[in-house]
């Protein structure tokens, strides 16, 4: 059996890389203001500030939840063209908006009382209003992702997170308080909600003459995004009320910094390829199964920044957040273990549902969040400690990472099992021999201390170091294999297309 791809596949999985590293380029650019915003904000306030809106988010958002409806996806992955579809969809978005803001506010003398925190009722009625102004964004915007616009994303994403970032940091100068946080929040929705409409042509009027199409796509998307909600939000919901304000915050930014990988570099990925996917679905090609190994690729990228995070979290916790944070560097080397099979679990869920596979995606949800969930709540009955927290939470993570895998590849043929955990054993096994490395050369692992010269020159030594060795390690692991089909194969050719057609250029140049 010839398991070569074919020249369309090929082509699909070329295109799909390559717009989702475009894409991933710009959400590099535009979530580093959110990261920058983070650092600054990190010296201007106090940890119980982060721990006091987490509260207030993770209360609004857990009831927001409940309303998701997926109308973007449902949209995303429609084949016939007309407005119909986006008429109805603004008009369910627009009264979902309302009802949910409406629940919010009346649930806000709730998140007082859960949390033992007073000042939460009125944080809690301006995220209710925030709710409300979310729900008024134009869904014609979502053309942009589904023809894979991302010069237009990168627009619609950069100027609302400029603005917020803005407001924040110059509320906080001023004022010292969360409420600056409030007021970045207030800010960047208004102004992305202001964008949209000035991006995209499309008007939207109040119809819901074909709610039902939606609603058959949306159910098994609104039951994966309450699954996925206990999954993102049972953290501040389940160590809130055992850690308070301050211990949470320190936990929560510790997480932050951690989970950088998964924010900031697979999640862009996995958004550019949800389009790439639905686009295949559309044209008839089979792109399920280019998940796994698309999903290798981008763990070949992670792999070491989540060991260099890990091992270098010392200084990059007292360079970023300054001496008043250096308790969480512990955590943030737990934590950051979570991010090494997160190319998994983020590809894999795409592909689902852009392949129109929600029923499978919400399975696996519902078992992740079961795991999570009573995984915490266990922990936190026996310990408060932060770090032994993290260890459960990165743990459950791998377990996420795991199952999203093995239900992508069920059923999808024992070639495509083997080249996936093949080329994951090779990343495994050179992440272990870098960590051996860069801890026998005593770098890694340790507080901060020192100037921040020597802070930086500690980060830097580790990352060289832990690149290096992954780098070496892979290909030498590879070659031994007799170097199979896979990621790294996948990107030997690219790289050497690449390499080719910049020669042919040069000479083309040199020519004329």
């Amino acid at each position: 059996m010839n398991n070569n791809p074919s020249p369309k596949q090929s082509s699909l999985t070329r295109k799909t890389i390559v717009g989702a590293a475009w894409l991933l380029l710009w959400r590099i650019v535009t979530r580093s203001l959110g990261f920058v915003s983070t650092l600054i904000l990190a010296r201007l306030l106090l940890p119980s500030d982060f721990g006091l809106i987490a509260m207030a988010t993770t209360f609004s958002y857990g009831i927001e939840a409940f309303s998701q409806l997926g109308l973007q996806e449902a949209l995303i992955r429609r084949r016939e063209e007309g407005l119909d579809l986006h008429h109805t969809a603004f008009t369910m978005q627009v009264g979902r908006a309302l009802t949910t803001g409406l629940m919010i506010a009346a649930a806000a003398p709730a998140a007082g009382w859960w949390f033992s925190e007073p000042r939460l009722v009125t944080v809690v009625l301006v995220l209710a209003a925030q709710t409300v102004l979310n729900g008024l964004e134009n869904v014609g915007i979502v053309e942009y992702r589904r023809a894979m616009r991302f010069d237009v994303q990168f627009t619609l994403m950069s100027v609302p997170r400029l603005a917020g970032f803005v407001i924040t940091v110059g509320c906080a100068l001023a004022w010292r308080s969360y409420w600056a946080l409030l007021a970045g929040m207030l800010v960047y929705s208004a102004v992305r909600v202001a964008m949209s409409y000035w991006l995209h042509p499309f008007r939207p009027r109040l119809r819901l003459v074909r709610w039902r199409e939606l609603a058959r796509f949306s159910f098994w998307t609104w039951a994966a995004a309450l699954a996925s909600l206990v999954w993102d939000r049972c953290d501040p919901f389940v160590l809130g009320p055992a850690f308070g304000t301050a211990k949470l915050g320190l936990y929560l930014m510790a997480m932050q910094i951690a989970w950088l990988p998964m924010t900031e570099l697979v999640a862009p990925a996995a958004e550019a390829l949800f389009a790439a996917f639905s686009r295949a679905q559309k044209d008839g090609a089979a792109s399920l199964h280019l998940a796994p190994e698309v999903a290798g690729i981008v763990l070949l990228g992670v792999a070491p920044v989540v060991l260099t995070l890990s091992a270098a979290s010392g200084p990059i916790v007292e360079v970023l957040l300054g001496s008043k944070w250096v308790e969480a560097w512990p955590i943030v080397a737990m934590l950051s273990w979570a991010g090494i099979f997160s190319p998994f679990s983020f590809i894999c869920s795409m592909a689902l549902v852009a392949n129109g596979d929600v029923r499978r995606n919400f399975v696996a949800r519902v078992i992740v969040s079961a795991v999570k969930l009573a995984a915490l709540l266990g922990a936190v009955s026996l310990t408060s400690d932060p770090i032994v927290i993290a260890a459960v939470t990165a743990s459950c993570v791998a377990v996420e990472s795991v199952t999203f895998f093995t239900f992508l590849l069920h059923g999808k043929g024992s070639t495509r099992l083997r080249q996936a955990t093949g080329n994951l054993a090779r990343v495994m096994l050179a992440t272990g021999f870098a960590a051996v490395i860069v801890n026998w050369s005593g770098l890694g692992w340790h507080s901060g201390g020192g100037s921040t010269g020597v802070n930086l020159t500690r980060g830097f030594l580790i990352a060289g170091m832990s690149t290096g060795v992954f780098g070496l390690v892979v290909l030498l692991s590879w070659q031994v294999a007799g170097r199979p089909e896979g990621a790294e194969k996948r990107l030997s050719r690219m790289a050497w297309a690449w390499f080719e057609g910049f020669r042919a250029s040069r000479s083309f140049g040199y020519g004329r």
